[in-house]
């Protein structure tokens, strides 16, 4: 095991024990079960359903930007099971190794150059980071007063940037050929040339009005569908009367943010917490609140690394090897 692998793991266990001290400092044991008990699990049907939807979003939209890659569209149930195997990768392994995990096996399925499944995986975490932001922003105009209004004009401030961002690598494809303008500029730093050639191979589908059109909405698309699995999972608790729509969008943002802490894989303790205190923010008690972000995220996290490793061992692919193919291809 390499010294980055093993000093990333001491941080994120580390960070994960912390996380779960101040999650479970509050708790009653008791309480807490009794809240898990109280649950009315009819509702896990329709979060089910949302966590495979959520899959198949990310498939469709992945399907487009891959598009400029084949003559022949990708078939969407062979992303739908990559999809699955990088996030479950990304549960169980350090360093989230899941996305490079599934750009290697895309390239190896798919018939497609390395290099372009890589920008594909690298331009939807952009387009994830611009839908997120805007459904959050959307969700303060329906409900005024749930963040505060230096927290709204920061995320204004980064969405703008996304944006910029992407319509800058979409139409650097040529700046970036030899002698052009970005590559002369990106000469001297090779690593730094070869990354940002990566992300506008990427992104360059991106300069197809109908192919950006849908990349767009599948990516709000999905991170809607996302913040319905945070508000169904509050009725299954009885937490419909604090948590409406605008505030599961607002919970699932700092959800999100949380998955940047480093953390043990699957962001167990981060996640917890984090989520945990805003719900104990919209009036919830501790111990509720706890139970709701351990039925959410333990719902996702099963449901996702069960369906991605199977998928992986049906790919005659064990998570050993995987793990030692991407190392030595990093």
């Amino acid at each position: 095991m390499s010294r980055k692998k093993v000093l990333s793991g001491v941080v994120g266990f580390a960070v994960t024990g912390v996380f779960l001290w101040l999650a479970l400092r509050k708790v009653e044991f008791s309480a807490l079960g009794a809240a898990l008990a109280s649950a009315r699990f009819g509702w896990l049907v329709p979060m089910v359903a949302i966590v495979y939807l959520d899959l198949l979003v990310r498939a469709a939209r992945w399907r487009v930007l891959l598009s400029r890659t084949r003559e022949l569209p990708a078939p969407v149930w062979d992303l739908f099971k990559l999809e699955a195997i990088g996030l479950a990768v990304n549960n169980v392994l350090l360093l989230r190794l899941g996305e490079l995990a599934r750009a290697g096996l895309a390239a190896r399925r798919l018939g497609i150059p390395a290099a372009a499944a890589l920008a594909s995986v690298a331009i939807e975490r952009a387009l994830d980071v611009a839908a997120l932001l805007t459904i959050f922003v959307l969700a303060t105009r329906l409900a005024p007063g749930i963040a505060p209004a230096q927290v709204v004009q920061g995320a204004l401030l980064l969405l703008a940037g996304a944006v910029a961002a992407l319509i800058v690598l979409a139409a650097a494809e040529s700046s970036l050929a030899p002698d052009g303008f970005a590559e002369k500029r990106l000469r001297p730093w090779p690593k730094v040339h070869r990354f940002v050639e990566q992300l506008a191979l990427g992104a360059a589908v991106l300069r197809s009005p109908a192919a950006a059109a849908r990349a767009c909405v599948l990516s709000l698309a999905l991170w809607t569908v996302d913040a319905a699995l945070y508000w169904t999972a509050a009725y299954a608790l009885g937490l419909g009367g604090i948590m409406d729509y605008p505030r599961a969008v607002l919970t699932l943002s700092w959800a999100g943010a949380s998955s940047a802490i480093p953390a043990a894989p699957g962001a167990i303790g981060t996640f917890e917490a984090v989520v945990a205190s805003i719900l104990e923010k919209f009036g919830a008690a501790p111990e509720v609140a706890l139970a709701y972000a351990l039925m959410t995220h333990m719902i996702m996290y099963l449901l996702v690394t069960v369906t991605g490793l199977v998928f992986l061992s049906r790919e005659g692919v064990s998570l050993a090897t995987l793990s030692e193919e991407v190392e030595r291809g990093k």
